[in-house]
C-alpha cells in the first residue's frame, strides 16, 4: 500500500509502499481521506532511533470497513466509518485499529455525512468536546477560547455556543472567521494584549477558559480573567493546577490518555453534531497524498485557516 512515512530513522517523510497492516481481531479500514492535525508533525519531530519504524504519519481518517475482527464495536465489513489510528498512522490506503493495533478509536459515519468532513473531526473535535465537558460549561456562562479558529478551536467556538455559553473568542488576524462560527465577542492578538483587553470589558471576570495556545508560565497570566471559582482548561499541559487552586480556580490539562470523550461514544457524538449542523467541519485545504509534506509544512509555519484533509 502507499503509504506517508519515515522508513528510519533520520530520513525525511515520504510516499512509500509498504505492507498493509494485519487487524487481526481489530479493523481493517481503507481510508478515503485522512485528517491533517499539528500533533502530526509534532510526533515527526519527536522520533527518535529507538521509535518503532516505518512510522506512518497521522492519525484521523475516513474510509471503509473492509475487514472486521471479533473486537469490532458492532461494526460490519462495508460500513462507512471514521476515527483515529494511534498505531498505524492514516496518510496511508489502509490502516487497522483495535485489538493489537493500539487504543485507537472508530465509529460508523452518519449518514448524509462526506468522508471529507467525517476525516477533519476525530482528534480535534473530540478534545473540543472532551474541553467542554472537563469544564463544565454550561448555558449562560461566558467562555474564553484561546485561539479559536484553529481545529480545536473552531469546534470549540461552535459547541459552546450550541450550550447557551456566551463566547468570547481570540485570535491572530481572522477575526471574521470568529464570528461566522459563533463567537459574540473578538479579540485580535495583533491588536494588543488580549488579557488586558479581555478584563477591562469583562471586569467581573469569566467563568471559563479553553486556551490551546499558550505556553507554561505564560498561562498564569490567564487567572487576570477567571473570576473566583472559574475554570481553566490547556491542550499545551501548560496549566498548574496547584497554582491556580491557590487562586480559588481548577485548572486542568487534557491529552488522549485524560480525555472523557476520546471514545467511540464520543466519535457518535461529534459526528451527530456533525450531520445535525451544530458544528461544521471547515475543510479549507484538500491535497492529494503526495502534497502531504507540503500540507505540514504550511501548518507548521501558521498560514492554514480552518482543517485540511488528505484524498487517500
Amino acid at each position: 500500500m502507499r503509504a506517508f512515512a519515515v522508513k528510519q530513522f533520520g530520513e525525511a517523510p515520504a510516499v512509500h509502499d509498504l505492507p498493509m497492516p494485519a487487524a487481526g481481531d481489530g479493523i481493517l479500514i481503507r481510508i478515503t481521506y485522512a485528517g491533517v492535525n499539528p500533533a502530526d508533525y509534532k510526533i515527526l519531530d519527536s522520533l527518535k532511533a529507538e521509535s518503532l519504524y516505518p512510522h506512518i504519519v497521522g492519525r484521523d481518517f475516513a474510509g471503509v470497513a473492509e475487514q472486521v475482527g471479533s473486537n469490532n464495536n458492532g461494526l460490519r465489513a462495508g460500513d462507512r466509518v471514521f476515527g483515529t489510528a494511534l498505531a498505524h498512522g492514516s496518510y496511508a490506503e489502509y490502516t487497522a485499529v483495535g485489538d493489537d493495533n493500539g487504543p485507537g478509536v472508530v465509529a460508523r459515519m452518519p449518514d448524509g455525512v462526506a468522508d471529507d468532513q467525517a476525516a477533519a473531526l476525530p482528534v480535534p473535535a473530540l478534545t473540543a468536546l472532551g474541553s467542554l465537558d472537563l469544564l463544565g460549561v454550561a448555558g449562560g456562562e461566558y467562555l474564553v477560547v484561546m485561539g479559536a479558529t484553529g481545529g480545536v478551536g473552531g469546534y470549540a467556538v461552535q459547541m459552546g455556543r450550541a450550550r447557551g455559553a456566551h463566547v468570547i473568542a481570540t485570535v491572530r488576524g481572522d477575526s471574521n472567521e470568529a464570528r461566522k462560527i459563533g463567537a459574540e465577542d473578538v479579540f485580535d492578538v495583533s491588536n494588543g494584549d488580549v488579557i488586558d483587553q479581555i478584563r477591562a470589558r469583562y471586569p467581573g471576570g469569566i467563568d471559563a477558559v479553553l486556551d490551546l495556545v499558550t505556553g507554561e508560565g505564560a498561562i498564569q497570566r490567564d487567572a487576570n480573567i477567571i473570576k473566583k471559582g472559574g475554570r481553566l482548561l490547556s491542550t499545551t499541559h501548560a496549566a498548574d493546577s496547584e497554582w491556580f487552586k491557590q487562586r480559588q480556580m481548577l485548572a486542568y490539562n487534557i491529552g488522549a490518555d485524560s480525555n472523557p470523550a476520546f471514545s467511540a461514544q464520543g466519535l457518535t457524538t461529534v459526528g451527530r453534531m456533525l450531520a445535525e449542523g451544530t458544528i461544521t467541519a471547515r475543510v479549507r485545504t484538500t491535497a492529494d497524498l503526495a502534497a502531504a509534506a507540503d500540507v505540514l509544512e504550511r501548518l507548521r509555519r501558521g498560514g492554514m485557516s480552518g482543517k485540511a484533509v488528505l484524498q487517500i
